[in-house]
């Protein structure tokens, strides 16, 4: 019997009618011979909820108390669903993530897997069982309850694949698959057939959000296949695997991040030790002092306490560090693309071309990156779309 993973965001949770439609789509796969583990997010916007009673109640509020009380969320979606699925009459359980053997760090609000220890998992799949696991969360090396940061139910996803060894993992969500951009943003966006890990992680750390970055550390590291797809609806799906890069003109797609907080560190900052500090936050662009800009950039949506996170960088090292938001980044996404000269200056002169002023353009490896004042970031993404002529074959990096 094939073992699968499937992971289930928040909002394909949210109704009754939703939940009752994802027991039906389970129970499919379960019919057709599948062993099955099953990871929830919270249902619809009970974590904002959750942060905005604690906000109320306590306006400094202890990152353990939090990680304890956001953790209910993708706890209770657990239990829902189990319940729906014994009502269709399988045999399903659930458990948290410390049951489910999720280990992490102790960095509360923000923690990182450490490992799977699946017994526990296995054990229920062998009696025949449906396992269905809250993601988001784990157990710290003291036992406490730690979350995992944004989108850290699609980590939770991988690691559980990677750890029972299943044939793959499915992540289903409102979109049916990866696009070449944000359809929010792009409304000419088409959807990825099949795109690589490497440019999947790209993507993800400038800013598209269909897959979590750091799942998809865990699925290079351990070799996951993820199919990512639409919960409810018709639609395709896109694939993502290891696979060569398809060579360097070819650009896959356009991810943004519409509100940076920046941190420009002073005069005597350490920066090696600023990184260091910094790199449980999920450092954007680490150095562009060249540049004149902000030296550490971070996505404000992934920030749990930023006035938290000020404070303490102040507190070690010296109220010359400066704090400054919003700044916004468009980046064109392709294999080797940071590598090309020409690729870079074309960005650059067609936001340029476009009326949309370039505060600075860097290249790493897998990507061109553009930084644009916050409020120019949708038509940034729609210039630099339109100019790559983005579709899901074959893309020119002149207009």
């Amino acid at each position: 019997m094939d073992t699968i993973v499937q992971k289930y965001g928040g909002s394909s949770l949210a109704e009754d009618t939703q939940l009752r439609a994802v027991a039906g789509r389970i129970a499919r796969a379960r019919e057709q011979g599948n062993r099955m583990v099953v990871v929830v997010s919270a249902r619809g916007d009970t974590t904002s909820q959750l942060l905005a009673t604690a906000g109320r109640l306590n306006a400094n509020p202890g990152h353990r108390e939090l990680d304890m009380l956001l953790a209910a969320g993708e706890q209770t979606s657990a239990s829902l669903l189990t319940l729906a699925l014994q009502d269709l009459g399988i045999d399903a359980c659930a458990m948290t993530g410390p049951q489910a053997g999720v280990r992490t760090c102790d960095a509360h609000l923000n923690a990182r897997i450490r490992s799977v220890e699946p017994a526990r998992i296995l054990a229920a799949l062998d009696e025949g069982k449906v396992v269905v696991v809250a993601g988001f969360q784990g157990a710290s090396p003291a036992g406490d309850i730690t979350t995992l940061g944004r989108g850290g139910s699609d980590t939770t996803a991988v690691a559980i694949a990677a750890a029972i060894q299943a044939r793959r993992c499915e992540i289903y969500s409102d979109v049916d698959g990866v696009y070449t951009a944000d359809p929010r943003l792009v409304p000419e966006a088409t959807r990825l057939n099949l795109v690589s890990l490497a440019e999947m992680k790209t993507l993800a750390h400038h800013g598209a959000g269909v897959l979590n970055e750091r799942a998809i550390d865990y699925a290079i590291s351990h070799g996951v296949t993820i199919h990512a797809r639409r919960a409810h609806g018709e639609g395709g799906q896109t694939v993502v695997r290891r696979e060569p890069g398809t060579g360097r003109s070819r650009i896959v797609g356009v991810a943004a991040h519409r509100r940076l907080f920046s941190v420009r560190p002073g005069p005597d900052t350490d920066l090696a030790e600023m990184a260091t500090a910094l790199d449980e936050y999920e450092i954007f662009a680490p150095d562009l002092s060249e540049s004149g800009m902000p030296r550490f950039l971070l996505p404000v949506e992934q920030l749990a306490d930023i006035d938290g996170l000020a404070r303490s960088l102040k507190k070690r090292f010296g109220p010359d560090v400066r704090i400054e938001h919003p700044l916004g980044a468009v980046s064109a996404v392709g294999h080797d693309a940071g590598r090309d000269d020409d690729v870079l200056a074309f960005a650059r002169d067609r936001l340029e071309s476009n009326g949309i002023e370039v505060v600075a353009a860097f290249g790493c490896r897998h990507a061109v990156v553009c930084l644009v004042a916050a409020e120019r970031v949708e038509a940034s993404a729609q210039a630099l779309h339109a100019g790559f002529r983005i579709t899901d074959t074959e893309v020119a990096h002149v207009a």
